[in-house]
C-alpha cells in the first residue's frame, strides 16, 4: 500500500507543477502529439495521482495487488479524462470566437472618446464578460460618457453606433 500512496503523492506533486508551469512543460516535452490534450502534462499527472490513490483504496478493499492495479487504472483514467475535459473547457474560454464581432450588434456601450458627426471616436463595450475598446462612428455627435448601442459592424476594430438618448436619435 505504501508504494501506491507514494505514487499518489508524486501525482499530486506533478499536478501542482502542471498548475504552475504546465504549458511550458507541454511545449518542452512535446507530450501532446495526438492533440486534444490526451497526453498533456496535466492529464498524465492526474492519471498518476489518481492511479496511486485508487490503487491504495483497491488494496485496502481487497488484499490483491492485481485488483488494486485495475482499480487504480480505472480511477486514473477517469481523472485523466476529467483533466482533459477541464483543460478543453478552459481553452475554449480563451478563444477569439467567444467575442465575435456580430455578437456586438444591439449591445450598448459607453463613449470614451467623443464622436463627432460623421467622424470617429472610441467606445467601450462589454459582451459576454469581455470588455473591449472599438473605434466608433456615428451620424450624430456623441459626447464622452454617453451610452450608445452598436447598430452595425464596420470592420474588426470599428463599429457604427446610435445614441440611446431620445433627443439625439434621428
Amino acid at each position: 500500500m505504501t508504494l501506491f500512496l507514494i505514487i499518489g503523492g508524486v501525482g499530486v506533486l506533478l499536478v501542482l507543477i502542471a498548475l504552475i508551469v504546465g504549458d511550458l512543460l507541454d511545449g518542452l516535452f512535446h507530450l501532446d502529439v495526438l492533440g486534444g490534450d490526451l497526453f498533456s502534462f496535466s492529464s498524465i499527472a492526474a492519471f498518476i495521482g489518481a492511479f496511486g490513490f485508487g490503487g491504495a483504496i483497491g488494496l485496502s478493499l481487497i488484499d490483491n495487488t492485481a485488483f488494486a492495479v485495475v482499480v487504480g487504472a480505472v480511477v486514473g483514467g477517469l481523472a485523466a479524462w476529467g483533466a482533459v475535459a477541464l483543460t478543453k473547457s478552459l481553452k475554449q474560454g480563451e478563444s477569439a470566437a467567444s467575442f465575435r464581432s456580430d455578437s456586438m450588434i444591439g449591445h450598448s456601450g459607453f463613449v470614451i472618446t467623443s464622436i463627432p458627426a460623421g467622424g470617429y471616436g472610441e467606445i467601450r463595450i462589454s459582451v459576454g464578460g469581455h470588455v473591449r475598446k472599438f473605434s466608433a462612428r456615428s451620424a450624430l455627435p456623441v459626447d464622452t460618457g454617453q451610452e450608445v448601442w452598436v447598430s452595425s459592424i464596420l470592420s474588426p476594430t470599428a463599429v457604427e453606433v446610435t445614441p440611446t438618448t431620445p433627443e439625439l436619435t434621428p
